[in-house]
């Protein structure tokens, strides 16, 4: 992608992201003054960054432990310098070079080339491991509350979204198994065709197949990922009880929760500023609460500007480590190093 496309892209995601601000000020449901809590009662801006700070550990260590599939093996501070530096960059800087694929070069220049292909697979597992914590929240939400969500027309709607979600995350694995040994026998049989292509379709498999040989820290790493987005659940329903008057229940914010922030998935804006708004405020609607945008906005802010942080371990690997270029990230994503 040219540079030219690239600031177009982030161009019209501002675009988008400003419209729906505006949408959401002109209609009153988004009280940019409620920012003022973070002053008037400290304790809350402390909790916020509390847990951000305790799911940047979280994540940091999550990661880590995927990367021992590929017997990759970093130390802890390691893994928070480049795991503080992937946030910063995927907030403060845009490009087609995302801060996953970032924290991955900078790994993968360490590592043998056999490695490399799995050290980036694995930053594609660890965001999928993330979306699939949400799915499984939502899910046990869904089979607890049981009858309470079947009973509420909004919920109800929700509810089989989120069983359809629930059922694509189990058999996905499955799915990926059953291509990759087909993948195997095609590659091995075939006469035709680049070499260098036959070379990295068998790079890719023997990843996937490493990978999916250790469940066990595909499990840990998944364990560690809900009780990331559990405790960020518990912030923003204390963020919710503050800026409404409503009387907002941890049920009720576990009914919605997992599915807003699946919504900031959407590449439409950056950062899901004012799609995640939009979102939380139709998803409070449903369960009889209001403020959800406002709510979300204290919860977005106090989640993503502290990342600022990552600007200094960036600078410390820009100091010692030359900075991958799109280039180098683009070759050694292919295998090609």
């Amino acid at each position: 992608m040219s540079r030219t496309r690239r600031l177009a892209v982030l161009g019209a995601k501002l675009v988008v992201a400003a419209l729906l601000i505006g949408w959401l000020l002109r209609a009153g449901t988004l009280d940019l003054g409620a920012l003022r809590l973070f002053v008037d009662r400290p304790e809350l801006l402390l909790a916020n960054l509390a847990t951000l700070a305790f799911a940047v550990v979280l994540g940091a260590l999550r990661w880590r432990l995927l990367l021992r599939l590929a017997d990759v093996h970093l130390s802890v501070a390691r893994s928070l310098q480049l795991h503080l530096t992937a946030l910063f960059f995927n907030i403060v800087i845009p490009g087609n070079i995302g801060g996953d694929v970032l924290k991955s070069v900078y790994v993968a220049r360490d590592v043998t080339p056999a490695q490399r292909p799995t050290v980036y697979l694995i930053a594609f597992v660890d965001r999928l491991i993330g979306v699939a914590s949400l799915v499984v929240i939502a899910g046990v939400v869904v089979v607890l509350r049981g009858e309470a969500v079947w009973e509420t027309p909004g919920l109800r709607e929700l509810a089989i979204i989120v069983l359809i979600l629930l059922a694509l995350t189990l058999l996905a694995p499955i799915v990926v198994l059953v291509l990759v040994g087909r993948t195997v026998e095609r590659v091995e049989v075939a006469r035709t065709g680049s070499s260098r292509v036959r070379a990295l379709i068998r790079q890719l498999v023997s990843a996937t197949r490493l990978i999916s040989a250790g469940p066990g820290t595909l499990i840990g790493a998944l364990g560690l990922a809900v009780v990331m987005h559990l405790t960020g659940m518990l912030i923003f329903a204390v963020l919710a009880t503050a800026v409404t008057a409503d009387n907002v229940s941890l049920w009720g914010i576990a009914s919605v929760y997992p599915l807003g922030m699946l919504t900031l998935l959407m590449p439409i804006s950056p950062s899901g500023i004012g799609v995640g708004h939009v979102a939380f405020e139709r998803l409070f609607s449903l369960v009889g609460l209001t403020g959800g945008a406002t709510a979300f906005n204290l919860f977005l802010i106090g989640q993503t500007v502290p990342c600022l942080v990552g600007a200094f371990p960036y600078l410390t690997l820009r100091r010692h480590f030359a900075p991958p270029t799109i280039d180098e990230a683009h070759a050694q994503q292919a295998g090609v190093s």
